[in-house]
């Protein structure tokens, strides 16, 4: 259970699916995942299995990949990120915010970034879990060490599915 670590991981996740434009984005943000590197692919893992309606499309990326793709003018490109601004380099923390947010707009991706928050604060439809206590912004809040770690995926992945179908399905009110 690893994140995508190839560049040829994410042009088969970019060039497999189109971005989702069903009205909401698919996207879980961890907040908090430093000291549990392998959960966003775990939690990509758990939701190509059990959500039917992304057809295993889900994918968590390692930091390396996302700063591979942040610091490649063709890489951006491909995600239809604009240049990095003038004053700020390709993998410094605004040229990330814009490759993690276009991430995001394309969907079914499991954010552990420390920048993925700030990228996506302005973007509805983005689902995120607190790896704390004290986590105001969160749609969920996990204590992790009174779970054991190979609870944390399957928790997350099915709290995120119930959460989606009351949100956006016209059959729940």
């Amino acid at each position: 259970m690893t994140p995508a670590k190839t560049l040829n991981d994410f042009h088969r996740w970019l060039l497999d699916d189109t971005p989702d434009t069903v009205g909401y984005l698919r996207v879980i943000v961890i907040h908090g995942a430093a000291e549990y590197p392998l959960l966003a692919a775990a939690v990509s893992e758990y939701l190509n299995e059990y959500d039917d309606d992304s057809k295993g499309k889900w994918l968590a990326l390692a930091p390396s990949l996302i700063e591979a793709i942040a610091d490649d003018s063709a890489q951006r490109r491909l995600l239809g990120v604009e240049d990095p601004c003038p004053k700020c380099p390709p993998t410094g923390p605004c040229g990330l915010r814009k490759v993690i947010k276009a991430l995001a707009l394309h969907g079914r991706v499991v954010l552990d970034s420390e920048h993925a928050p700030k990228a996506s604060h302005d973007l509805e439809g983005i689902f995120h879990v607190g790896l704390a206590t004290d986590m105001k912004d969160c749609h969920l809040t996990i204590n992790p060490g009174k779970f054991k770690a190979r609870c944390l995926a399957p928790i997350i992945g099915d709290i995120y599915l119930e959460w989606l179908h009351c949100s956006f399905s016209p059959h729940h009110e």
